[in-house]
């Protein structure tokens, strides 16, 4: 089988590009700028789909009719919500690192209204379009299995959070979420939509978490 290297570059930069982006500018999580370097990510896999020959709609880009845009948006939210508080529990009482997830969200908060805004929609927008927009559509095409592409796609959305900036405990809380966004994506296979219901869930996690405390220094988070 003949290995296309601008597919293995595209899933390298979907894959590790978050990451080498944190090395090569020595970014600050907390800072508003670094939530800026992360459409480097998605601009150079544009770059690559278009030497690929692919289409908006072979990167997931399928939208239909605004109200079944909208329906999707509020189902899929709800579901990203709701999953969130039945599981809560369950990580409790294993200790899933709720303190470390809830310290890391209020330190990525500490900043204006605009701000959550933006850091919220930039993490949907960005990490959809690499991790399904691109990773799993191509791995999807390459091997005819889509469970089997967001399967890979999801685990290595999940480990990309294992670092300083989050907890092994706080990445298990990290990890569901990830779950049932790849498994509403393998569903709808829209990325407009996921990218909305990302994006609000993002804002209004960042809108509601608990403040900054001043007599505690809270770790270093970011969302990719």
């Amino acid at each position: 089988m003949q290995i296309d290297p601008l597919l293995v570059g595209g899933l390298a930069v979907a894959f590790t590009g978050f990451k080498l982006r944190t090395v090569v500018f020595d970014l600050d999580a907390t800072d508003v700028w670094s939530h800026a370097t992360k459409w480097l990510v998605p601009a150079v896999l544009l770059a690559v789909a278009a030497a690929q020959g692919l289409t908006p709609v072979d990167l997931g880009w399928r939208v239909g009719s605004p109200l079944r845009f909208l329906g999707r948006v509020a189902v899929g939210f709800v579901v990203l919500v709701g999953a969130s508080i039945l599981l809560s529990p369950v990580f409790d009482r294993i200790g899933g690192g709720n303190e470390d997830l809830e310290a890391g969200m209020a330190e990525l908060a500490d900043t204006t209204l605009a701000g959550k805004v933006f850091i919220g929609t930039t993490a949907g927008t960005t990490e959809e379009v690499a991790f399904n927009g691109y990773a799993l559509e191509r791995l999807a095409a390459l091997t005819g299995s889509p469970p089997l592409a967001g399967t890979v796609t999801a685990t290595a959305f999940v480990l990309g959070h294992w670092s300083d900036q989050w907890s092994p405990s706080a990445v298990l809380r990290i990890a569901h979420p990830a779950v049932v966004v790849t498994g509403l994506y393998l569903y709808w296979r829209s990325l407009p939509v996921l990218i909305a219901v990302h994006a609000l869930n993002d804002i209004v996690g960042l809108v509601f978490a608990p403040e900054v405390e001043d007599d505690a220094a809270a770790p270093s988070a970011a969302t990719q």
